[in-house]
C-alpha cells in the first residue's frame, strides 16, 4: 500500500514519530511515538488543513510517499467497532487508547483507521519502533504544489 504524509520539508524523512510523541493525537497519547500517514495525498491535505490555518501552509511544506508491504498493515478496524463519538474534538480517550494499545502490542507495523474528517478515507498509523520499520520504502519526496485557487478561496 502506498501512503502519504505532508510536513515541513525538513521533517519529511523523519520517521521517528517524535512530533506525535511530544504532543499526542487522536490515536496516541502523549509520550507514545506514532507516524500518521493517509491513503491519498488529498486526504493528507485535508488532515493538514483541519489542523492549521491555510496561510501557514507555505513553500516550506512537501510530501512523502512511502510503500508499506500489505502484510504488515492491520486492516481489521472498522467504523462499526468505534464509539459513536470517535470523531469528537478534542479526541476521546477511546481512540487514544486504541492507537496506544496498537503501539504497545507491537504486532503489526501499521494500523488502518478511518479518517475523522472523511470516514470513507483512511489514515495509516505506523509504529516507528516496530521491528519491520526498515521495510518501509520511500517512493517519493516532493514539494507540495497546491493550486492557487485554493489559496484565493480562503480570502488570504
Amino acid at each position: 500500500m502506498r501512503v502519504f504524509r505532508i510536513a515541513k520539508k525538513q521533517y519529511l524523512k523523519d520517521l521517528s514519530g517524535e512530533g506525535s510523541r511530544l504532543f499526542g493525537g487522536r490515536w496516541n497519547k502523549k509520550g507514545m511515538a506514532m507516524l500518521y500517514f493517509s491513503d491519498s495525498l488529498s486526504t493528507s491535505l485535508l488532515e493538514v488543513l483541519v489542523h492549521m490555518d491555510f496561510k501557514h501552509l507555505t513553500n516550506d511544506f512537501g510530501y512523502i510517499e512511502i510503500e508499506i508491504p500489505d502484510a504488515l498493515i492491520d486492516t481489521r478496524l472498522k467504523l462499526k467497532n468505534l464509539d459513536e463519538n470517535w470523531r469528537d474534538n478534542p479526541p476521546k480517550s477511546s481512540t487514544i487508547t486504541l492507537g496506544t494499545e496498537f503501539i504497545k502490542t507491537n504486532k503489526k507495523l501499521a494500523l488502518k483507521v478511518p479518517c475523522a474528517i472523511l470516514p470513507m478515507a483512511s489514515n495509516i498509523l505506523i509504529n516507528p519502533r516496530h521491528k519491520d520499520i526498515a521495510k518501509l520504502k520511500i517512493i517519493k519526496v516532493a514539494d507540495l504544489d497546491i493550486d492557487s485557487r485554493l489559496v484565493l478561496s480562503t480570502g488570504l
